[in-house]
């Protein structure tokens, strides 16, 4: 639930800022970015580093460089940075009050290198909904145009209907609507 929200802020925001996302907006950036999102939270579970503010800092890099490769947008890093400070203060919280436990924490409840993680997957879920996003404008402006030739071809019916019973035969005017289609 909480990914198709964070999904669905991204378009909104940008709507309202009035900054259009157009920085590789197809599928296949939109999977990369999930394989990178992927690798770089296996690589915070799996690679051994000599301390943790070595793993936060290279996993700090790698995920600003996931938002330079796949964002670029200031909203897209502002939405980012805030979906990292509000995930890590639930968890912060979480761990606090005794619902969930760290085996090792090294920052205020948590482990130092969440953040890191938050912000990828802000990015990730943000890349995810802003392609969905633009392809339900496209049904929506693909449903616009199916009704209003729906109207102008029950129009046309209308007309052609008109002039039958009045005169017995259509006359060929450039509105009336051909049996081809």
């Amino acid at each position: 639930m909480i990914p198709a929200v964070i999904g669905l802020l991204y378009p909104c925001i940008d709507r309202h800022l009035g900054e259009p996302h157009k920085f590789k907006r197809e599928w296949s950036s939109v999977m990369r970015c999930v394989a990178v999102f992927v690798g770089i939270n296996h690589a915070s579970a799996k690679v051994d580093f000599d301390n943790n503010i070595q793993l936060s800092l290279t996993l700090a890099a790698l995920s600003i460089g996931l938002w330079w490769t796949f964002d670029r947008s200031r909203s897209g890093f502002g939405l980012g940075i805030g979906i990292a400070f509000l995930a890590t203060l639930v968890t912060q919280l979480l761990v606090y009050n005794g619902v969930y436990q760290y085996t090792s924490p090294d920052f205020l409840y948590v482990r130092s290198w969440l953040p890191c993680i938050f912000f990828a997957g802000g990015i990730t879920m943000g890349n995810i909904g802003r392609q969905l996003a633009m392809i339900l404008l496209e049904v929506k402006v693909i449903i616009r145009r199916v009704y209003q030739h729906q109207i102008v071809l029950s129009l046309n019916l209308e007309e052609y209907i008109e002039l039958k019973s009045s005169h017995g035969t259509p006359r060929s005017s450039g509105n009336v609507c051909s049996t081809k289609l």
